[in-house]
C-alpha cells in the first residue's frame, strides 16, 4: 500500500550573508593605490590593495597602514597624504580610507633621492619577522589569552579538528573540512631563519617539525582551503578589538564572486588559540606578491636584500628587481627549500618504530638485483610444521609454495626474459629474503612519495604514547585519542602481515 510520492524540494538559492551586506562594497574595480614619494608618479605604486570595507569603496585604515608597514620594513609609524608633500590624513585606526591613491611617508627620511628614502622589502623570503614588536592592533587586547590544555603529545592535526569543534573557521561549516597551515610549509628555510618555531605550543616540534605543531594549525572547509593557499585570497585581520573580545576577521584581498559577500568582514569563528605572530606572517606572506608589478616596471629600486648577510639596502637593477620575482625553485644557482629527513627515533617500543622507520622514511636507491647464476636440480621446500607456519604469518609475508621443476633443460627464468633477476640457488629462505627485501623497497618508495615530510612516523610515536595511558581516557576527547591511536596501528600491523 502506498503511502504517499516523494517531494521535491526548489533548487538551492546561492547562498548570501544578508547580515551587513549593505556594508561592504561588491564592486572589484575599488581598489586603493599606495604610492612610494621617492620616485615619479608614472612608476611609484608599490601596492594596490582592494577597497570592499565600505559601499562605494574604501578600506580599513589600520589594515591599509600595517600593509604598507610590512612592506618598508616593519615600521609602524607612517602616515599618508592625499598628494606628494600634503598634510597627512587623519584617521582613527578602524577609520576608512576612500581615497583612491595615497603616498605612504615614514619619518626620519628625505625624498629628494632615492637613496636617501626608505626602502622596500622586495619579497617574503626577504622579510625578517618582528619578534617583539608586533603592531599595537596585532597583539590580544587585555582580558585575552589563548586557551590552554590542548594536549602536548598528540596527533597534532586531529588536536586542532578537536580545539576547533570540527568546525571552519570562516563558514563555520562541519563537512568537508581540511587542516590548513597558517605558515605555509613551503616557507621551511624561512621558518627557521626566523625563529618561528618559539610559538610552538609542543616543545618537542621546536626542530623540523615545527609546522606540524597544532598552534600553526586551523581547520577551513576544502575550497575556503584552496582560495587561503593557492589563491591568496583572503587573510584573518583584526578590526574593531575589543576588551575580552580580538575581533579576527576575514578580510578579502581579491574580488570573489561568492566569498565577498559571504565572508568579507564577517567574524571569525575563535582563533585566540593560535599565536598572533602566525597569523601575522601569514598576513605578511599574503600581501607580498601585490609587490611584482612595482618591481617589473623596468626601473631601478631601492630595495633591503637580506641574502648572503647583506642587510643593508641598496638600488638594485631592473634585472635584479626581476629576480625577486621568480620562485626560489626556479632562480639560477639557487634552489627551493629542500627537505631534510627526519632522523629516526628508537624509544621503549624500539622494535615497532625500527619496522616504521624502515618504511617510512628511509630513501631507498633503486634495487640492483645480482645476474642469474644457473638453475640447480630442484628447488627444495622449507619443511614447517603447523605451528611454525602459523607463528610466521605475522612476521613475514610468505611466498606461494613452489612446486618441484625439472630444470635438466635451459633455465626456464632466462629463457623467459633477459633482464638480470634474483638468483636461485637451491636455498628458498635466501630466495624469500631477496624478494622481501624488493618488496620492502616498494613499500618505502611509495610511502615517500605519499609522505616525504615523515608525519607517518610521528603518528607512530604518538599512537604508542596514548595507548599506554589508555586506562586513564575519561572523557570524549581521550576517546577519540585513543581511536585514532588504534586506526594507526592498525595500520601499521596490516602492513606488516
Amino acid at each position: 500500500m502506498s503511502l504517499g510520492e516523494v517531494s521535491l524540494r526548489p533548487r538551492q538559492r546561492i547562498p548570501e550573508h544578508l547580515d551587513g551586506a549593505d556594508t561592504i562594497s561588491h564592486d572589484p574595480s575599488h581598489r586603493i593605490e599606495f604610492k612610494h614619494p621617492a620616485y615619479t608618479d608614472d612608476c611609484n605604486t608599490f601596492l594596490v590593495l582592494a577597497a570592499f570595507d565600505h559601499p562605494n569603496g574604501g578600506l580599513h585604515y589600520n589594515t591599509a597602514r600595517i600593509a604598507c608597514g610590512i612592506i618598508a620594513g616593519n615600521r609602524w609609524d607612517g602616515y599618508f597624504t592625499a598628494t606628494r608633500d600634503g598634510p597627512s590624513i587623519s584617521l582613527l585606526g578602524d577609520g576608512l580610507i576612500l581615497n583612491g591613491q595615497l603616498y605612504f611617508y615614514l619619518p626620519g627620511y628625505t625624498y629628494e633621492r632615492i637613496e636617501e628614502s626608505y626602502p622596500i622589502t622586495p619579497n617574503f623570503s626577504h622579510w625578517t619577522f618582528p619578534h617583539d614588536n608586533l603592531p599595537l592592533n596585532w597583539r590580544l587586547p587585555p582580558g585575552v589569552s589563548p586557551p590552554s590544555g590542548q594536549t602536548s603529545r598528540s596527533n597534532a592535526s586531529l588536536s586542532a579538528t578537536l580545539r576547533d569543534g570540527e568546525q571552519c573557521r570562516v563558514s563555520g561549516r562541519k563537512e568537508q573540512c581540511r587542516v590548513a597551515h597558517i605558515v605555509p610549509v613551503e616557507e621551511d628555510e624561512w621558518f627557521h631563519a626566523n625563529e618561528m618555531s618559539r610559538y610552538v605550543f609542543d616543545n618537542q616540534r621546536r626542530s623540523r617539525a615545527a609546522f606540524t605543531d597544532v598552534n600553526n594549525l586551523t581547520l577551513l572547509r576544502a575550497d575556503l582551503h584552496i582560495s587561503f593557499d593557492t589563491a591568496k585570497k583572503f587573510v584573518f585581520v583584526p578590526k574593531k578589538p575589543e576588551r575580552n573580545l580580538s575581533n579576527m576577521v576575514t578580510h578579502l584581498l581579491s574580488s570573489s564572486a561568492e566569498y565577498g559577500s559571504l565572508y568579507h568582514n564577517t567574524l571569525a569563528y575563535s582563533l585566540d588559540p593560535i599565536p598572533r605572530p602566525y597569523l601575522f606572517a601569514r598576513f605578511a606572506w599574503a600581501i607580498f606578491p601585490l609587490v611584482e608589478p612595482f618591481l617589473l616596471r623596468q626601473q631601478p629600486r631601492l630595495l633591503t636584500n637580506v641574502s648572503k648577510g647583506q642587510k643593508q639596502p641598496r638600488i638594485h637593477t631592473p634585472e635584479e628587481c626581476k629576480d625577486f620575482t621568480i620562485p626560489r625553485g626556479n632562480r639560477s644557482g639557487t634552489g627551493g627549500p629542500k627537505k631534510r629527513p627526519r632522523q629516526p627515533t628508537v624509544g621503549d617500543d624500539g622494535n615497532l618504530r625500527e619496522e616504521c622507520t624502515k618504511r617510512a622514511k628511509l630513501k631507498p636507491k633503486k634495487p640492483s638485483l645480482p645476474d642469474v647464476e644457473p638453475a640447480p636440480e630442484r628447488i627444495p621446500e622449507p619443511a614447517l610444521s603447523a605451528s611454525e607456519d602459523h607463528a610466521s604469518s605475522r612476521s613475514a609475508h610468505r611466498m606461494p609454495e613452489m612446486k618441484a621443476c625439472n630444470t635438466s633443460g635451459p633455465n626456464p627464468i632466462v629463457a623467459a626474459t633477459e633482464q638480470p633477476g634474483p638468483s636461485l640457488r637451491g636455498d628458498a629462505s635466501s630466495d624469500w629474503d631477496h624478494f622481501s627485501k624488493l618488496r620492502e623497497h616498494g613499500l618505502q618508495n611509495e610511502r615517500q612519495k605519499s609522505d616525504p615530510g615523515g608525519g607517518w612516523l610521528e603518528e607512530v610515536d604518538w599512537a604508542i604514547d596514548v595507548l599506554k595511558h589508555e586506562h586513564s581516557a575519561r572523557d570524549t576527547q581521550a576517546w577519540a585519542y585513543v581511536d585514532e591511536a588504534r586506526r594507526i596501528l592498525g595500520e601499521v600491523d596490516d602492513s606488516r602481515e
